[in-house]
């Protein structure tokens, strides 16, 4: 019959976390718009589909950046 070890040692983190953060790039007229960057995915695909089917926004985009923490 096998043991369990009852006190693992701990994992160790090797590759550094990621946080993945989300904004909205859209044009107005001739000028061009961001929002902040969030990490709130559906808070930015509500926008997109907002501006996406409105008549004022045109060139809408979702663009991602990942977040390397060290």
């Amino acid at each position: 019959m096998a043991r369990v070890d009852p006190s693992p040692e701990p994992a160790t983190e090797t590759a550094p976390s990621e946080t993945t953060q989300w904004r909205l790039h859209y044009h107005v007229g001739d000028l061009e718009h961001y929002t902040e960057w969030t990490t709130e995915f559906s808070t930015i695909e509500n926008y997109y589909d907002q501006y996406h089917h409105g008549d004022h926004a045109h060139g809408v985009a979702i663009e991602r950046r990942a977040v390397v923490e060290t």
